[in-house]
């Protein structure tokens, strides 16, 4: 086959076969040959120049397909979110070409094959530290390609999503194995070394899917701990939100909320920011009681999305990122969420502590302040990071306890975050979010996807409530139980188990990637060690007489 000569075709295939692998395509078998081309084309290939020539092609076709809403391209309202989607995917592959370097450099003092051995884990340790910096965008983890087989995925209750990462790539690694060897002739297709290699493979396939099935039928409802949830689905323009008429916004979330009183329930959940304003502020006060008054008569707890504001004295300390009011005061603000109860005057808070670089903060802003002025000049986010989980407590009209935790967006993406609030002692979790920014795109289907993870992970319930979809709850084992499509104004209720049981990737957090990492750093010293061991010969044998 021609096409196998070249090499820009076979990263053009392996990016467009990992691309398509992710949501909202149902179509994650092919993530375990999508680099079965990457494999192929890198065979003679050890000059860094031209390897990163080839692995740039293929990442930058893989992140088109996966990230092309980022921009918000499909309906060009917003010029800053198109530069930095734009920016977004010009700069992300590069990243990706440090599990790359890290496999060309052992491949190059220890073998191909050899090499193949470690790329797995070079792989899983560049997901698991790319979700650790202000830069962070683990958006694109190799585990989401599965979401849609949920059997399969149940084991990630001890591994999180980096195991079932390796198990794909270790799966690629031996259907390579099995292309080369028939390819080159090597051994016949009904030779023992196919045959074991074949059967290597089915039984990667199998074992977890056989753990799966049997997690799924042994699933058990449990009894007298439900919670009734309800989710606010208002669709209201987010581009309109910030500019528009808060309080007719907050009229209409209301006017909505009221249709609870037809479907009791015991917490309400609004999306991100449907309080478009700082509520808790005392020139705010009216319409802060307003929405308490309404609570009280509905007799329901609510949860809702609004930004909060820290105002700083001059003689207290303060982070350098603040923002300068015009009166000469300091101050943040955070995209925040709080939990109000009927008849109390208690308010819960939580403020996002993950915030997507650029779109919400400028990454090391506090470090190198100078930054800042992006904020202002380029139209990008300033929000302040957050310091602390929270678990937010409420009890039931029946008077039973209820502890749970929230994340806000975004930061359902990250496995320690989420498992984080579980440790805490969350017995069910919840999302809220505006994924409308980004129109009827894969955005949207992908987060639902990623929180899917999240719960098999840590066997919680999640809820997420989106502002014009997609609104949903997932059970414990990721089956998608309640949904609500893109762009409908609506209200739904859901049902809820409350859970304390902690899976073993709960309390171990990812004990599993840090493993790989461990063992990606072994790789990369011993080439290293290889690579000075041969200097140093050749030193020793220029220096010996002739």
């Amino acid at each position: 086959m021609s096409f196998i000569k070249n090499k820009y075709i076979l990263a053009l295939i392996s990016g467009t076969l990992l691309g398509i692998s992710y949501p909202p395509f149902p179509t994650g078998i092919f993530a375990f040959i999508a680099f079965v081309p990457f494999f192929i084309l890198f065979e003679d290939v050890e000059d860094y120049a031209r390897g990163f020539r080839y692995a740039l092609l293929m990442l930058f076709i893989f992140n088109l397909i996966t990230l092309y809403w980022t921009g918000g391209f499909t309906h060009g309202k917003d010029v800053y979110l198109m530069l930095a989607g734009g920016l977004l995917l010009l700069a992300h592959p590069f990243f990706f070409l440090i599990p790359v370097a890290g496999w060309m450099f052992f491949r190059k003092y220890f073998g191909f094959k050899q090499s193949l051995m470690a790329f797995p884990f070079l792989w899983v340790a560049f997901e698991y530290l790319h979700s650790l910096s202000e830069v962070s965008f683990p958006w694109n983890t190799l585990g989401i390609t599965q979401t849609y087989d949920l059997p399969f995925i149940q084991f990630i209750s001890f591994t999180g999503v980096y195991g079932l990462s390796f198990l794909i790539i270790c799966i690629n690694i031996l259907i390579y194995f099995l292309i080369s060897s028939l390819r080159f002739g090597h051994t016949r297709i009904f030779s023992f070394r196919s045959f074991r290699l074949t059967i290597f493979i089915i039984l990667l396939f199998l074992i977890p899917r056989i753990y799966g099935w049997n997690q799924l039928h042994r699933q058990s409802s449990s009894v007298g701990n439900e919670v009734r949830v309800g989710i606010v689905q208002p669709n209201i323009d987010p581009f309109e939100k910030w500019q528009g008429n808060a309080i007719r916004q907050i009229t209409l979330i209301q006017s909505l909320t009221d249709s609870f009183a037809h479907h009791p329930v015991d917490l309400v959940l609004w999306p991100e920011t449907a309080v478009p304003f700082y509520l808790l502020e005392p020139s705010n006060k009216l319409y802060f009681d307003r929405i308490q008054h309404q609570i009280d008569v509905l007799n329901i707890n609510l949860l809702s999305g609004f930004p909060d504001i820290v105002h700083y004295r001059s003689n207290e300390p303060m982070p350098k990122s603040s923002k300068q009011a015009v009166n000469g005061d300091r101050y943040d603000d955070f995209n925040s969420s709080l939990l109000l109860q009927p008849r109390s005057n208690q308010v819960q808070k939580y403020s996002k502590m993950m915030l997507v670089p650029f779109a919400e903060r400028v990454p090391f802003s506090e470090q190198l302040s100078f930054l800042n002025a992006m904020q202002w000049n380029f139209g990008l986010g300033g929000w302040a990071l957050g310091k602390d989980t929270t678990v937010f407590h409420f009890v039931t009209a029946s008077g039973m306890p209820v502890k749970f935790s929230n994340m806000i967006c975004y930061e359902s993406v990250y496995p320690s975050l989420v498992s984080g609030f579980v440790r805490k002692g969350a017995e069910f979790l919840t999302v809220i979010t505006n994924d409308s920014w980004w129109g009827n795109t894969s955005g949207p289907y992908q987060h639902r996807q990623i929180a899917i993870l999240r719960a098999v992970e840590n066997r919680r319930w999640i809820v997420q409530c989106a502002n014009g979809g997609i609104s949903c709850s997932i059970d414990p084992f990721g089956s998608l139980v309640m949904e609500q499509p893109m762009f409908t104004q609506t209200i739904a209720t859901t049902s809820v188990e409350l859970e304390s049981e902690m899976t073993f990737y709960t309390e171990h957090g990812d004990w599993f990637a840090e493993l790989c990492t461990m063992f990606s750093v072994f790789f990369v010293v011993g080439a290293f060690g290889s690579k000075m061991y041969v200097r140093i010969r050749k030193i020793q044998a220029d220096e010996r007489p002739s």
